[in-house]
């Protein structure tokens, strides 16, 4: 059964997203998905092939990261603009060699 998202916070942006490692068996290219919720409702989602082709999981989910990094700071200028939250996005990562690549590259803080 579908379980759906708790934040800790409705007035915050979140973000979570996941990527598979070259699961498209004809091409080799991996998949993105992310979705986005703010007062625990799916505001926006999405998940498509990858348009290259990754040599590592790392890359792959990084390449997830960058996808969802630019959703969400989109997302944030619309939901701002309606007044809806105030807080800062938090997008959430589970691939433990990807969170310290973002952080060097500077597309998280933290």
């Amino acid at each position: 059964m579908f379980q759906r998202l708790k934040s800790g916070n409705p007035r915050v942006l979140q973000g979570y997203f996941d990527a598979d490692y070259a699961g498209d068996l004809d091409y080799r290219r991996s998949t993105t998905g992310y979705v986005f919720t703010v007062a625990e409702c799916i505001i926006n989602w999405k998940t498509k092939l990858q348009d290259t082709i990754a040599l590592s999981t790392t890359e792959t989910e990084y390449i997830a990261a960058v996808e969802a990094s630019k959703e969400a700071l989109w997302l944030r200028g619309l939901v701002e603009t309606f007044s809806i939250i105030h807080d800062s996005v938090q997008v959430h990562c589970d691939s433990q060699s990807t969170i310290p690549l973002a952080k060097i590259t500077g597309i998280t803080s933290g």
